[in-house]
Formats: C-alpha cells, structure tokens, sequence
C-alpha cells in the first residue's frame, strides 16, 4: 500500500507495540509426536500442577482445520511435524477449561516456540502460524479465555533500509518499515534514529495500515553507506525496533531488507520500496553469511540517541 506526497513516503512500518497477552511460562516441555496439526504429544520439562509429570497431549486453542483424512488435514500435520517435532514449546494453558483441559481430557493451549538462543517468540504462537500458513482458521470459542485477535497485535519493524541508492544519495536514502500486524499502527511523533546521529520524525496521522508498508525519506545524507544503524523509537522514546550494522559500498539498486518482510533474517536483495522483499534466491547474501566471516559485523549500541529532531514534513516539497 502506497501513499503519495510527492518526496516517496510509501507506506512499510513494523512496529511491536505490544506482544500476545498471554503468560506462556505456565509450562513447558519437548514435542516428542504430533497426532495431526493442531494436537500433539508433549514430554514435560517444567511442570503445571494441571499437566503432572511425563508425557501430555496437547490441542490448540481456537482454530479450526480440515479432517486429518483430508488432503488439507495431511498438509496441516506435516506442517507441525517440520515445525514442532523435537522442539522445546512453552503452553498457556486455558484457565476457564475443568483443569486447563477439552472434553476429551486433552490440555488446550495457545503455544509458544523456544527460539535456539532461549528466547520465546511471543509474537508468533504456532496456533498463529498455522493460521498464517494456510492451514487453519482462527476462532474465538467463548468457552475459553483466549482471544486469537491476540495473535495479531500491530507490529511495527524497520524492514528495509537504502543507505546507497543508484546515482545521487542526497534525497534518495530511504528507510522502509512494515507492519505484520492485523490493526494499524499509530506512529506518530516516532523517531528514526541512525548511527551518524540523525533522528527523522514521523508526522502527527502517520498510520502504519494493517500488513503495509511506509517507506519515510527525508532530504539530504542522513543514511551512512557503512556500519550504519538505524533505531526505531516510539513516541515515548521506548525503542521498538533496531537494525544490525549495515554496510552498502555499491552503488546500485540493492538494500538491505529483512527475509521474509518483518523476519529475523537480513539479506542483500534488489530493493523493494513499499512491495514485498523479492524471493530469497535472488539474494547478493545474507547478515548470517557475513557474521560467519567477520565476528564483529554486528554492531549494536546502547547509547543514549542524540539530541535534535528532524520533522519529516520539513523536507516534504508540496
């Protein structure tokens, strides 16, 4: 989604105001078989007095999916299988259920993923995912306490940067943000901060439409063509977002942009203001690839941001 004035300022923000509401720390425990894609066999690591020791089986909350006899129910089960199958998961267990627990004595939960470094993704519970994927319908049972609206908060990521345009850089340096969330985003009075000290103000109205983009400009040299990075700040000045230290030497039609749009992934790819990242494949390589041949390539600062704003509107030309 686009919005026209003049200087391109295209619609592409993330931004995490908030994550799911729910406390996942309840339990967790290691996926260990899955009976079809939305219930599944759980080996418990840190118990819930509802779940008791050793193996539970466990069915999502408030989706819907086709019979496991279909072709869409084998879909949906070999979808949890590749994303579940041996990982650490942590429940929410729904606490208006008879001992957190459906008609058929199974724990119904919303689940979260245990990220390799130990995190929890708590934006993405998989009963999203199956969602996001195709594979489910989300629904909001009354008889539990959870609301799949949820799921979806408005999520505001800095999601493409272009520090080195093609031709002249003055004026044509953009930062593109998207959100993955399903309500827009009010980013008023928001700040983009980057590593040379420049802070670009978003306008009072600026709004982030649900699974758009915004693609902020500002005039002058306000992107660095290398270690730049480039912070995401709310209107209270709480960071929201942040990149790793970029480097653009060539001076071509290539940025940096997050894989997939709002991912955890950085690649080098021809750029695409305000559309979706183009497929992988067409990559020049990735932020992981050039960590593995440099230790120190990324960059990230603590420091207190630098002080003086820049308002957007003042480098718009009517």
């Amino acid at each position: 989604m686009r919005k026209d004035i003049c200087i391109v300022f295209i619609l592409s923000l993330a931004i995490l105001t908030t994550t799911a509401t729910a406390a996942p720390k309840e339990a967790s425990g290691t996926v260990i078989g899955v009976d079809c894609g939305d219930v599944f066999d759980v080996l418990m690591i840190e118990e819930d007095p509802r779940t008791g020791s050793g193996v539970v089986t466990v069915k999502l909350a408030d989706v819907i999916l086709s019979e496991i006899e279909s072709a869409e129910g084998e879909g949906a089960k070999e979808f949890a299988e590749a994303h579940l199958m041996n990982r650490t998961v942590w429940l929410d267990i729904d606490d208006l259920s008879v001992a957190g627990r459906d008609p058929l004595g199974r724990l119904l939960c919303v689940v979260y993923l245990e990220e390799p470094d130990g995190r929890i993704n708590l934006t993405h519970p998989f009963n999203r995912l199956l969602v996001d994927a195709g594979h489910a319908e989300a629904h909001d049972f009354q008889e539990d306490e959870f609301d799949p609206a949820e799921w979806w908060p408005a999520w505001v990521v800095i999601n493409e940067v272009e520090a080195n345009p093609e031709g002249s850089d003055a004026g044509n340096e953009w930062v593109e943000l998207y959100n993955d969330g399903r309500d827009d985003a009010d980013v008023s009075n928001w700040t983009l901060t980057t590593a040379g000290g420049s802070v670009v103000l978003l306008e009072a109205g600026t709004i982030v439409p649900a699974g758009g983009f915004f693609v902020v400009t500002a005039g002058g040299y306000w992107l660095q063509n290398s270690d730049e990075l480039v912070i995401l700040r709310d209107e209270r000045g709480v960071e929201v977002d942040r990149t790793p230290a970029l480097d653009d030497q060539d001076d071509d039609l290539n940025s940096w942009s997050r894989y997939p749009d709002g991912g955890d992934e950085w690649i080098r790819i021809e750029a695409s203001p305000g559309l979706p990242v183009p497929p992988i494949e067409l990559s020049m390589g990735t932020i992981s690839d050039l960590a593995k041949e440099s230790d120190n390539w990324l960059i990230w600062s603590d420091g207190p941001p630098p002080s003086g704003l820049w308002d957007v509107s003042d480098f718009l030309k009517s």
